[in-house]
């Protein structure tokens, strides 16, 4: 059968809020990668990509408002304009009030994909028409993720094909900041500083102030092995200015590290989280900073089960550090892959 968007609330103390519930009310064909982006007090919306739905040959970008008490706000609603060939891999971010923006990647910059956005009032409705983040558009620019703080400045971050490395064919990673009101804050710049092979899967957090950091899978980097990633970061202050050197957050360089996710509190404090192929299955590994960069704890190791894959890891904090980490894990549920988490508090403990 095809897919479905699924989602299951929980509180502060990770006790299960009602029951799971369908998030898509157009069920033809598929409804895959959703993302999920919440207030401050606990209102939040999900975005995620369906297939044929908005009359393409391909995907759109489809989202929907919900309180915090769960109850759905309108109607879902299409998202992207421009409906030719695909638009996918939707991210949102959202500030304390409410407000959010989704980008995507679409085919629509005249070279293969390109990166774009819109920007939602904290009612669902739009406060910009559909814009163009990348200003560089030969070859491909994908996998677009959006950090929003506070007041709603945000920063959108993305994968570009040939762009850092003319001639290298690879990827490298870029980024562009907004204002509240959408104006660009300066030019794109080019993250990583290592540029030789691929870059590429990018993740990124701000804190309320506006302060970020972005992470991302780097390849031949850790070790010089021809298939082999890590996991590296650079962090940013509100202005846009690098804080401190680009680093590596995995401890263990063996093969593979792939898939980050970062997430960051309110002042700053982070934790960066990766799938690691180790010996014959990927297992779910953490790594904590606090505001300045300092690392916080050795490797945290997520996952207790470890039979099959553990992979895909998505992480989240709270305004004062407290987080959780949720993963697929192959055959734990009986059946093929299901849905896991880990709660912590601002310690690293897990609770």
């Amino acid at each position: 059968g095809d897919y479905g968007i699924y989602a299951q609330r929980y509180n502060s103390i990770g006790v299960v809020q009602g029951s799971e519930f369908k998030v898509n009310t157009y069920t033809i064909d598929f409804q895959s990668h959703p993302m999920a982006a919440m207030d401050s007090t606990g209102k939040f919306v999900i975005v995620w990509n369906s297939y044929g739905q908005d009359n393409s040959d391909g995907y759109g970008v489809y989202a929907k408002r919900y309180n915090s008490n769960g109850v759905v706000q309108g109607s879902e609603f299409k998202v992207n304009t421009y409906t030719i060939d695909s638009q996918a891999n939707p991210s949102v971010a959202m500030d304390n009030n409410g407000n959010f923006v989704v980008t995507w990647q679409s085919f629509q910059d005249g070279s293969g994909y390109g990166v774009y956005a819109k920007r939602y009032t904290s009612t669902g409705a739009t406060s910009s028409t559909e814009f163009q983040v990348n200003t560089y558009t030969t070859d491909y620019q994908t996998h677009p993720m959006a950090a929003m703080d506070g007041t709603g400045n945000f920063v959108i971050v993305w994968s570009s094909y040939n762009q850092d490395n003319p001639g290298g064919n690879d990827y490298g990673i870029y980024a562009q900041r907004y204002t509240s009101t959408g104006a660009t804050s300066g030019t794109e710049f080019n993250v990583n500083t290592y540029t030789t092979d691929s870059q590429s899967r990018p993740s990124v957090a701000m804190d309320n102030t506006g302060n970020f950091v972005i992470a991302w899978k780097s390849k031949t980097q850790d070790d010089g092995s021809p298939s082999d990633y890590g996991i590296y970061a650079q962090r940013y202050t509100s202005t846009g200015a690098t804080a401190g050197t680009e680093f590596r957050a995995n401890t263990f360089t063996t093969v593979q590290q792939i898939n980050p996710s970062v997430t960051m509190d309110n002042t700053g404090n982070f934790v960066i989280a990766w799938s690691s192929y180790q010996e014959s299955a990927d297992g779910i590994y953490a790594q904590r900073y606090n505001s300045s960069g300092v690392l916080q704890s050795s490797e945290i190791p997520v996952n207790t089960y470890t039979t099959d894959s553990q992979a895909n890891p998505s992480i989240v904090m709270d305004s004062t550090g407290n987080f959780v980490v949720v993963w697929n894990s192959y055959d734990q549920d009986g059946s093929n892959k299901g849905i896991f988490a880990k709660r912590y508090n601002s310690s690293g403990f897990e609770q």
